[in-house]
Order: C-alpha cells, then sequence, then structure tokens
C-alpha cells in the first residue's frame, strides 16, 4: 500500500534537525512516502528569515517532484509552515502545527505568546553560551514529560547547531515573526496539535490558532508538555494517521 497518499514532509523546530522525526518516519514509512527536512537556514540571512526557510522547502519540494504534500511543523517549524501554506497553497494538500504559535512572543495586542523579556533573556544566554543554552532549552521542552530512555536518546541526538549564526538567526526568527495577518488565508485542512502543560509556546496559542484558522480543528494532550509527537508518540501517530485518512470538515 506504500504512497497511496500524498507525501508527508516534516519540519523541525528551533535548535533540533530532522532526526526529532524518527518516530513518525518509522511508522508512516509503510504507507506513505516521508521526507523530513533540517532548517538551520542562511548564516548570511539577516533578514525576512521565514522567507528562506520557505523558498528552502519549496526547492525540496520540486526537487522531489511532488505535486502536493501533507505538511506537518513543530514549533517553529510550524510557523514555517504556514507561511509556506500561505505563500504555496497549491502543494499543501493538509497542514499539521504541533506546538505551534502564530507569534511567539507576546505584545500589546496579543497575550498568547512569551514575554519579550523571557525571548530577550534566551538571546542573551545563547549568544553567552551557545551549548549551555541549548542543553537548557532541550531541558525545558522536557517539562511535564513521561520519558523513556529511548526519547531522551532521541532528543540529545537530534539536537543541532552546526553553526551557531544559523541558529541565532533562527532564534531571532522567532523573536521577530508574527504571522497572524496570514492565518485567515490558511483554507486547507488544518490539525492544530498541543500540549496543555507546554512551557515553551503556552496552550493559549493553540487556542489563537484554532479561532482564526476556519477550516481547522484543535486536539489538546492532556498533562503534555512541547513535544507530543515524541513522549506520547503512538497517540501522536494515530491522531496524524487519522487526521491524514479519514477526517471530514
Amino acid at each position: 500500500m506504500t504512497n497511496l497518499y500524498s507525501p508527508l514532509l516534516f519540519v523541525p523546530g528551533w535548535g533540533m534537525n530532522e532526526n526529532i522525526w524518527r518516530y513518525q518516519l518509522k511508522y508512516f514509512r509503510q504507507n506513505y512516502r516521508t521526507i523530513a527536512v533540517s532548517l538551520e537556514g542562511d548564516a548570511n540571512a539577516s533578514d525576512d528569515r521565514i522567507r528562506v526557510h520557505t523558498e528552502h522547502l519549496l526547492g525540496i519540494i520540486k526537487k522531489s517532484k511532488l505535486n502536493s504534500i501533507n505538511l506537518i511543523g513543530w514549533s517553529m517549524g510550524g510557523m514555517i509552515a504556514i507561511n509556506f501554506a500561505f505563500q504555496y497553497p497549491e502543494y499543501v494538500k493538509k497542514l499539521v502545527l504541533v506546538s505551534t504559535p502564530a507569534k511567539f512572543v507576546s505584545s500589546e495586542d496579543y497575550d498568547a505568546g512569551i514575554s519579550h523579556a523571557v525571548m530577550q533573556s534566551f538571546i542573551n544566554k545563547f549568544r553567552k553560551s551557545p551549548v549551555r543554552m541549548l542543553g537548557n532549552f532541550a531541558s525545558l521542552i522536557l517539562k511535564n514529560a513521561d520519558l523513556k530512555k529511548e526519547d531522551l536518546n532521541l532528543i540529545k541526538q537530534s539536537s543541532s547547531m552546526s553553526d551557531k549564526n544559523r541558529t541565532l538567526q533562527n532564534l531571532l526568527l522567532l523573536r521577530d515573526c508574527d504571522l497572524r495577518s496570514k492565518l485567515r488565508h490558511i483554507t486547507v485542512p488544518t490539525l492544530i496539535v498541543h500540549g496543555k502543560r507546554d512551557m515553551v509556546c503556552p496552550y493559549a496559542c493553540a487556542d489563537y490558532l484554532h479561532s482564526k484558522i476556519k477550516n481547522s480543528v484543535l486536539h489538546a494532550f492532556e498533562n503534555v508538555g512541547h513535544i507530543p509527537f515524541v513522549t506520547k508518540c503512538e497517540e501522536f501517530n494515530n491522531l496524524l494517521d487519522g487526521f491524514l485518512r479519514d477526517y471530514e470538515f
């Protein structure tokens, strides 16, 4: 039954590489063509970093000769997926947003994100000690998680900082990117998945996405943090599989 459905394109979050989707690649490859990308970006892209990543996805799709994809993004990867679905809707059959904000940092007219002070602290700590900050971030995404040894190993193996400046540019993307105006233009079936105890991207971000993306469904994981596709991989895979195959809007 291989390749009966549109291929799956998985996009990781900040500080992680494509290996973070290992459980999903193993589960879905029997029935789908699966592609996981790494998004370190252009070290010289000091502005419009979201565009750099969006065009990178487009290049992969064209090189792979794909007509349509199911696009799955986590955290920053979900933000890139939103922008791609807005920019190139003709390629996206279904969209899945895991632990994703439309805007990572809160502002006067948006209170779902983290505070600007916390975000600036992340940036300052990274500039001072990138390796330590990446380790602290890994600990944060694992809060409120019921982890097995293999889960910890997966996250350690997936932590990525091959180029410090690229990783910093992606951190600045999280600080600056605001996709709110694009959400009303997203019309493809969209699954929003979020842990109720996410310490990185507050659950209010999921409520906001659901309220603005009209063709969306929201699934909450109780007592789960920022990385449900690892810590609750069986439940997540079943949820995703059902959405891709059968979900009717």
